[in-house]
């Protein structure tokens, strides 16, 4: 290229407070560059980064191609890769906010959900091949009943594919009766398209919170998304924002988040992990992102921030408690439980994990 252009020459159309092209960047490089108006092409589906390999290969021999990239790491693995270490997995992780300029008056935008082409008097044959790799490296569907853990590295978010078994509960059986409509809301309110909230489900250990969470999972019909406890205070962090924007409508499940929903104690400011769930899922950016959170924790209710708990804030909340005595005996009736008669309310951990019970015959334990 007559110039080395870098991402400091451009920083009307980056935006580093986030760390990405919006997808109209291409649109005003191509301007900045060619001093002419592009016309514009768009793939409405994702492909994986072999796509670019191939596009690197098509036109890496003219003098004009450069890339534009802000690569975060922030990619997807999946279990094969860590057995197999050595192996090139460049395929398996996407490249997000990529502009490559091809040659003259052609320029090629790698986005999360589309790839756009921006030209100008070039022939309808090199467009179509452009098209053809696209089709050639479309990714496939993933399978929506596999769970994505988000883990943490080198200040990089990413997420990796876990299999989660559907768990054999029944909700009228297995947890009071009051839940029975509430978990209907949640169910429908999580299948609606283009919109976001956000979720709490909490009360004791052994009342069925993770339980219910498996059989969310595996209703299949939305990308549930993982994070750990451990991972709570990494919410704050910048990159975050990033990192959930490649994650549009989608589902994040937040587990043992004591400490990101405490309570404010005096002056004290919000928790910064807070802030940014409560714009995501009820604030500014929650008309772009439609991200829904559910969030799960053992602490009393009245230990959590009282901005949650605004009227109109939270699309869903729930309180597990041990289940009452006479579903107890029901359940130990129905599926002919080896446990005597009850006088008092118990868990479900309580009730399948029951002292003296006989799993000889193979009955399974189920965790709650």
């Amino acid at each position: 290229m007559s110039k080395e252009y870098t991402l400091a020459d451009f920083t009307d159309i980056f935006d580093y407070s986030t760390g990405w092209f919006s997808d109209s960047s291409i649109c005003s490089l191509f301007y900045q560059i060619f001093k002419r108006f592009p016309s514009m092409k768009m793939v409405k589906y994702k492909v994986n980064q072999d796509f670019l390999k191939e596009i690197k290969e098509l036109y890496q021999q003219d003098d004009v191609f450069d890339i534009f990239e802000h690569v975060y790491c922030n990619h997807f693995e999946n279990e094969k890769e860590e057995e197999e270490e050595e192996e090139d997995n460049t395929s398996t992780k996407e490249l997000y906010d990529c502009i490559v300029i091809c040659k003259k008056n052609l320029m090629i935008g790698y986005f999360d959900n589309c790839v756009k082409i921006a030209y100008s008097n070039i022939d309808k044959e090199e467009i179509n091949q452009i098209n053809q790799i696209c089709e050639n490296h479309k990714k496939e569907n993933e399978k929506l009943n596999n769970l994505f853990i988000v883990t943490y590295s080198h200040n990089y978010f990413s997420l990796k594919q876990s299999q989660v078994n559907e768990p054999a509960i029944q909700i009228d059986r297995h947890y009071n009766d009051d839940f029975v409509p509430v978990a209907a809301e949640i169910e429908n309110f999580l299948l609606e398209d283009n919109k976001s909230g956000l979720i709490i489900l909490h009360g004791k250990q052994g009342t069925g919170k993770t339980t219910y969470i498996r059989h969310l999972i595996n209703l299949g019909k939305k990308r549930m998304i993982y994070m750990s406890g451990d991972l709570v205070d990494k919410l704050s962090d910048p990159s975050f924002i990033t990192f959930i924007r490649q994650q549009k409508n989608s589902i994040f499940i937040v587990e043992d988040c004591e400490d990101l929903l405490s309570r404010r104690n005096g002056g004290n400011r919000m928790n910064a992990g807070l802030v940014n769930i409560l714009n995501i899922s009820d604030g500014l950016l929650s008309d772009e992102l439609c991200i829904k959170f559910i969030c799960t924790f053992n602490a009393p209710l009245k230990d959590i921030d009282e901005a949650l708990l605004r009227k109109g804030r939270l699309a869903a909340r729930y309180e597990f408690k041990d289940l009452t005595t006479d579903k107890v005996n029901q359940l130990i009736k129905e599926e002919s439980l080896d446990i005597p008669e009850q006088t008092h309310p118990m868990t479900l951990a309580e009730i399948y994990n029951y002292e003296g019970m006989d799993f000889s015959q193979g009955r399974k334990r189920v965790g709650f």
